[in-house]
């Protein structure tokens, strides 16, 4: 029974989370004929900027409300949260209220004041919405959070599509008003939290001591690795444009939103029975068969899409994005290999190794931002390439110590990918090399019929 409730929530989760991506995705369309690629820009680095913020807002303080089970602890360790999520709001609205002219020169962003002045008011939302998220998973109100995305997705797309006559104001401010509406349905699932009496002082600081390990450890290792995503683009914007930062934001999008959607249900699985394979020793085994599986699901479609991707981001989103879907075959290689090792990261977890993962992610974070800066002086095309290159070896990376920490050789890593690039990435290369620049539809269709073939036999045989 207690697993049969568990897949249950994972399914609520998935089914959840799978609704308000797509959402997301069926409005990006419209989104593209609504605002302008520097207006997707400056939304990007608005949201990045806010992303970073939200590591500090409790102090990761929230990561330790599902782990108690008592509600005398749990209150007053939430009400801390949002205490500090008030405190680090006021700090943050400070510095861009000083600062506000600094910030928009030195990003390079077309925001005017009044949009700016969203950042901590944003930060606030997002910060209460991730304080009551933990708090739900602490209370097993999966349903809640599940209905809580849908909502916050059709919120944003609505408010989005409606206020677009305020230009990157009605993008900043549907995403503001989708995190108040899902926090509006915690709270009204979650109405015990607002009627509890305030606490003292030394009841907060004895809670905060208590869990002192959530700002001392996991806040750092969370920033790092939320920086190494997020910072990036707000350093493309300052040493570029916001123009071409929207280029590079919306080939992102669409090409990690299935990717993190198909990796995070299988993942979900994966780390559900990971211990139990430790147990019975065969963790290797079932790591190494989940990564293979991946490979012939992601190659083959990489090996379809990758010579049309500029024609179909023309053709879903209009004049003007043909740009990003030449940036979407630049990072195509690095969201290939993202693909194949999301589910695996569950490893190092299972083995207890957090340590290690944890030092993996800050020598990650040091690279890719530290690449940004290296090729700033290239042209920005030129630079995602090589950022995207460099990504890729990163994860590479991370495979490959995930696998050694199975005792799995490099080649045995590696060897899988190699095959299934022969068997149909080249062929994909050269029927395009030889038919797309004559006839598009063609050198799809010729593409299709040989490449899935193959793919359905390495499948069954496993490579």
């Amino acid at each position: 029974m207690a697993k049969s409730t568990f897949f249950n929530n994972i399914l609520t989760l998935v089914s959840g989370t799978a609704s308000a991506q797509l959402v997301l995705l069926l409005i990006s369309p419209i989104l593209t004929r609504l605002y302008s690629a520097e207006q997707f820009g400056n939304f990007g680095v608005f949201v990045s900027i806010v992303t970073i913020l939200l590591v500090l807002a409790s102090l990761k303080y929230e990561l330790a409300l599902p782990l108690i089970k008592q509600a005398s602890i749990a209150k007053p360790l939430f009400h801390l949260c949002f205490l500090l999520i008030i405190v680090v709001c006021s700090v943050v609205g400070i510095i861009v209220y000083c600062f506000d002219r600094v910030l928009i020169e030195q990003l390079n962003l077309s925001l005017n004041d009044t949009e700016l002045y969203l950042i901590p008011l944003a930060l606030f939302v997002c910060g209460s919405y991730q304080l009551l998220h933990f708090y739900a998973i602490k209370t097993g109100a999966f349903k809640a959070l599940s209905i809580s995305k849908v909502v916050q997705a059709i919120v944003i797309a609505v408010t989005q599509i409606t206020l677009s006559f305020y230009s990157v104001f009605g993008l900043l401010l549907g995403h503001i008003a989708g995190f108040l509406a899902s926090s509006f349905i915690f709270l009204v699932q979650q109405r015990s939290v607002l009627k509890s009496v305030p606490y003292r002082a030394c009841r907060l600081l004895a809670v905060a001591k208590r869990y002192q390990n959530f700002p001392k450890f996991t806040l750092w290792a969370s920033l790092a690795n939320t920086s190494s995503t997020m910072m990036p683009v707000v350093l493309f914007s300052g040493f570029y444009s916001p123009a071409l930062v929207g280029l590079y934001i919306l080939a992102h999008r669409m090409l990690f939103a299935p990717v993190t959607l198909v990796g995070n249900a299988v993942g979900n699985v994966f780390m559900s029975n990971a211990k139990h394979y430790l147990l019975e020793g065969n963790l290797a085994l079932k790591t190494q068969d989940i990564h293979t599986r991946l490979i012939l699901l992601a190659m083959p479609i990489m090996a379809v899409t990758w010579p049309f991707l500029p024609e179909i981001f023309l053709l879903v989103f209009g004049d003007g994005w043909y740009a990003a879907g030449e940036i979407a075959q630049y990072i195509a290689i690095w969201i290939y290999f993202v693909f194949t090792a999301s589910p695996i990261s569950t490893v190092l977890v299972a083995m207890e190794k957090q340590k290690l993962a944890a030092g993996f992610d800050f020598i990650a974070c040091i690279i890719r931002v530290g690449s940004v800066f290296a090729l700033s002086f290239l042209p920005f095309e030129h630079a995602i390439m090589f950022f995207s290159l460099i990504n890729a070896v990163v994860v590479c990376a991370f495979i490959t110590l995930v696998f050694s920490q199975l005792q799995i050789s490099f080649i045995n890593t590696f060897k899988y990918h190699i095959k299934a690039f022969v068997l149909l990435g080249i062929p994909s290369f050269i029927i395009n090399s030889l038919l797309v620049t004559d006839n598009l539809l063609v050198g799809f269709l010729v593409t299709v019929l040989v490449i899935f073939p193959v793919a359905l036999l390495l499948f069954r045989k496993k490579i």
